[in-house]
C-alpha cells in the first residue's frame, strides 16, 4: 500500500519479495521514499524481473536446485547430467549478465552424511560443474571470468531434503537480451556484445564507432588512463577474449555490418 503525501509516495510495505517457483528465485530489497515516477519505473523493473525478462533491478537474484552437487571427478554423463538439472530452471531467463558477479553458494545436506560416509563430493571439487552450468548462451552469465568473488559451504539440515542455494549479486545496469545475442571481434581477440537482429544501418554505424572507440582507447591506455575506466568505451561493455566466447556467435566486423538479417517466422 502507498500513501501520496504531496508530490512523494510514501512506501508502507518496505519489502517486495517476489517468489517464481519454477526457478526458485526470490528477490528481496527494502524500499524507502520513492518519487512517483521512480516508483512506476521500479514496479515496471520488478514486474519484469519476475517475469524473466530483465535481471533484478537490486542487483540480487537467489536459486535453489534440488538434489547434491557432484563432482568433477564423475564421469562425463554424470556431469551433463547435473549441469541440465541447473540449466532447466534457467530457461525462463530472457537475460545474459555481462558484468562482474559474486556467487554465493551454500550446501544443505545432512552432517552425518559429510563426517559418516564418503558418497558426497568434496566442496571444492563441485565448483566447476556448478560454474559451467551458470555460463554460457543458455545460462546466466557470460564465462566465469566474470565472477570476482565465489564462496561456498556446506550447512546442517534435519531433513533429507538435500539441496544447493546460490546468492547472485551483479550490476543491475551490465546485461543483454539472449534473443541475438552475439559478439563483433576487433583487434587483439577482443570481443564485444552486439545483437544480431540490429538493422544493417545500425550494425554498420555501429562497427565504425567501435573502431573510432578503439583508437581512442589505445590513446588512453598510453596516457596511462585506468584500465577499468576504459573498459566499456568500446561498445559500451567489458570486452572478452575470443577464448572466453565459447558457445556464442562471434563475427568479424565486415560480416556484421554487411549480412542481411531475416527474422524467423
Amino acid at each position: 500500500m502507498c500513501i501520496r503525501s504531496g508530490s512523494i509516495i510514501k512506501v508502507t510495505i518496505r519489502r517486495f519479495r517476489l517468489v517464481c517457483t519454477d526457478a526458485g528465485v526470490i528477490v528481496t530489497r527494502t524500499i524507502g521514499w520513492l518519487e512517483p515516477h521512480m516508483h512506476e519505473e521500479l514496479i515496471d523493473a520488478i514486474n519484469a524481473a519476475n517475469t524473466g525478462e530483465a535481471p533484478s533491478p537490486f542487483g540480487k537474484m537467489e536459486i535453489e536446485i534440488p538434489g547434491a552437487p557432484v563432482s568433477v571427478q564423475s564421469k562425463q554423463s554424470v556431469r551433463d547430467a547435473y549441469i541440465a538439472t541447473i540449466k532447466r530452471p534457467l530457461s525462463r531467463f530472457h537475460f545474459i549478465l555481462t558484468g562482474q558477479l559474486v556467487l554465493d553458494v551454500t550446501w544443505l545436506t545432512p552432517a552425518k552424511s559429510r563426517y559418516e560416509t564418503d558418497a558426497k563430493a568434496d566442496i571444492d571439487n563441485c565448483l566447476k560443474p556448478i560454474i559451467d552450468a551458470f555460463t554460457g548462451p543458455d545460462g546466466l552469465f557470460i564465462n566465469d571470468c566474470q565472477l570476482k568473488g565465489l564462496y561456498i559451504c556446506w550447512r546442517h539440515i534435519e531433513s533429507d531434503n538435500e539441496r544447493l542455494h546460490f546468492q547472485f549479486q551483479f550490476d543491475s545496469g551490465q546485461w543483454c537480451e539472449k534473443a541475438g545475442f552475439a559478439f563483433i571481434r576487433l583487434d587483439r581477440g577482443l570481443c564485444f556484445p552486439v545483437n544480431r537482429m540490429w538493422p544493417k544501418p545500425m550494425r554498420k554505424l555501429w562497427v565504425e564507432a567501435m573502431r573510432a572507440g578503439e583508437q581512442q582507447k589505445a590513446r588512453l591506455e598510453q596516457l596511462g588512463t585506468p584500465y577499468l575506466a576504459l573498459a566499456g568505451l568500446t561498445g559500451g561493455s567489458q570486452p572478452f577474449h575470443i577464448t572466453r566466447t565459447g558457445g556464442f556467435t562471434v563475427f568479424a566486423p565486415e560480416e556484421f555490418a554487411s549480412y542481411d538479417y531475416a527474422p524467423s517466422a
